[in-house]
């Protein structure tokens, strides 16, 4: 179920990374909940006033989308969980705890890139990260909307506003070349279209592709 609370009520979602589930930690017990309902999983669609609202200024404006709280599970590669990188849902470490070799995929545990079954198969759901979350710890990401990605440096095309834009192992993404058939390797990378010029090494801003970032409860 969403949570449909005025975003001038909420913390600023791009800026958590909690220990405690429900963003609350006992001091006396560690990261063991024991305040309130869990927030895994809640997620808020959000206009761009909204998300404006609800930003944290120290890592960047948030548009209009959809926000999902989440777990990074323990084995993601901290180096590649920040601010506009992707990542995928659901972990395949998660997947296998779950009891059996097919698992149980959850949207509300998201791993790094490179470590994900998506990364070998193609075809999991991506998420974009909104800041550097501790893996084992909880945040949020971004699953719709216009959000705000991370160039690798060297970009293959000339950036142009409207390129498709695709991601890497390291989730870090990509203006590709554009010219003959796409093959099925480059679309299952695929993120959306730049609607900012595509920067080597910086932040731009891409619409989600609803193909690549379907719309997902749990």
């Amino acid at each position: 179920m969403p949570l449909n609370q005025a975003p001038t009520t909420l913390l600023a979602i791009n800026a958590c990374n909690d220990t405690a589930e429900t963003g609350v930690t006992d001091r006396t017990l560690g990261n063991t909940d024991n305040y309130g309902d869990q927030l895994k999983g809640l997620y808020y669609d959000l206009t761009n006033s909204e998300a404006a609202a609800a930003s944290q200024t120290s890592v960047g404006t948030l548009y209009a989308g959809r926000y999902r709280r989440v777990q990074v599970d323990s084995g993601a590669t901290a180096g590649n969980v920040k601010t506009g990188t992707i990542g995928l849902m659901p972990s395949l470490a998660a997947m296998i705890a779950d009891g059996d070799s097919l698992g149980k995929p959850t949207p509300n545990v998201v791993t790094s890139y490179d470590q994900s079954l998506g990364n070998s198969v193609g075809g999991m759901r991506p998420v974009v990260f909104l800041n550097a979350i501790t893996p084992g710890n909880y945040g949020y990401i971004q699953e719709l909307g216009i959000a705000t990605v991370l160039g690798k440096s060297g970009l293959t095309a000339t950036p142009t506003v409207g390129d498709v834009i695709v991601s890497t192992t390291s989730g870090l993404v990509d203006d590709p070349t554009q010219s003959g058939s796409p093959t099925y390797a480059l679309l299952k990378t695929v993120v959306g279209v730049a609607i900012d010029t595509p920067v080597s090494n910086g932040k731009f801003r891409v619409l989600l592709s609803q193909a690549a970032f379907p719309v997902l409860q749990d």
